[in-house]
């Protein structure tokens, strides 16, 4: 049955993997206890402290070692034979650690922190086996493993001529930080790429207020008639198409501005008043008198809906469009042609 009291370290392994790292927390803890004594040879402490030790040494023991060792009652003989069981793996992991380090690699790790755990592990089990590692080897273990694209890196950071591997390692951590945060930011936005532009909201409601060049007919210069004129020279200033037969320009009622606001749908669209087609000022207007005088009269009410039908045979419905009058445009552009 596993322990149920909580312990203070993990228990010593049936095989002795960790018997290193178990003999020396179990060395600290019975120091804080003030009962180390009780392991060493000829001790003459009280029968309350060897009890308190081996009840210690038995809770930290592999239940089947529990088993084995569970007449002894001297904390000084259990010591002994556990020693004598698992001390043999100095000569066990010697080889194994060796091996280890002639095969080691910085360059065949992903992460610094990857490699500085794998090599600071091997450092102790050589040290545990009286190998001891120096800083200076480890140093350039790690200089001489590098990637062969990065030898302008290894150039830079031995030259900055660190003594401790612990320096060298926060410097490598650091860098690799810095790259990634460089590549993610990379990925983000590729070179060559660049972000949208702010959208502007005045453009977007009023598309055709703006600097707008036109070259009108006229020799002057005024209003629609100079050439390179500019039309709607202010923010401020629009055209009014209700205004008939006039070329005026008012300002623009900051009231009615409000309600455009407030009606997303309301377009404001150039509508010539002499035909009523969309896309042209009347002062570029090319239909043809005719058709501008019959739109007219239609808009005032004068014509009758029987002599639209005669006009425009095969159409069904008596209200106009813009639209119904493209035909007969471009039959007459195509004659002043």
């Amino acid at each position: 049955m596993a322990n149920i009291e909580k312990l203070q370290f993990p228990a010593l392994e049936i095989t002795g993997a960790n018997y290193t790292a178990w003999i020396t927390n179990m060395e600290l803890h019975l120091d804080s206890e003030k009962i180390l004594d009780t392991i060493k040879e000829g001790n003459k402490t009280a029968s309350h402290e060897k009890a308190k030790a081996v009840i210690f040494l038995r809770k930290h023991l592999d239940e089947n070692l529990t088993h084995d060792y569970a007449r002894i009652k001297d904390p000084l003989d259990l010591w002994k034979a556990l020693k004598e069981r698992f001390d043999n793996q100095k000569k066990i992991t010697l080889p194994h650690a060796l091996d280890e380090w002639a095969n080691l690699r910085f360059q065949d790790f992903e992460k610094v922190e990857t490699y500085n755990s794998a090599i600071l592990r091997i450092a102790a089990q050589l040290e545990y086996c009286g190998k001891p590692v120096t800083e200076a080897e480890m140093l350039e273990k790690t200089y001489q493993t590098f990637h062969k694209n990065h030898y302008v890196l290894q150039e830079q950071y031995r030259n900055r001529g660190y003594t401790r591997f612990s320096e060298l390692a926060v410097a490598l951590m650091i860098a690799e930080k810095n790259n990634e945060l460089l590549i993610k930011n990379h990925n983000i936005r590729p070179t060559g790429t660049k972000a949208f532009p702010e959208v502007n909201a005045t453009d977007v409601k009023n598309p055709e207020r703006g600097n707008v060049s036109y070259r009108g007919r006229g020799r002057g210069r005024g209003y629609g008639r100079g050439r390179g004129h500019r039309f709607n020279r202010g923010n401020e200033r629009s055209y009014n198409p209700k205004g008939r037969g006039s070329n005026t320009w008012n300002r623009s009622d900051r009231g009615k501005g409000n309600e455009a606001q407030e009606n997303p749908t309301r377009k404001n669209e150039n509508v010539c008043y002499r035909c009523g087609s969309k896309g042209h000022w009347s002062q570029v207007c090319r239909t043809p008198q005719h058709l501008c005088k019959l739109y007219q009269e239609t808009i005032r009410g004068k014509a009758k809906e029987v002599n639209l039908n005669e006009h425009f045979e095969g159409t069904t419905s008596t209200y106009l469009e813009s639209s119904d009058f493209m035909d007969d445009v471009d039959e007459a552009t195509h004659q002043d042609n």
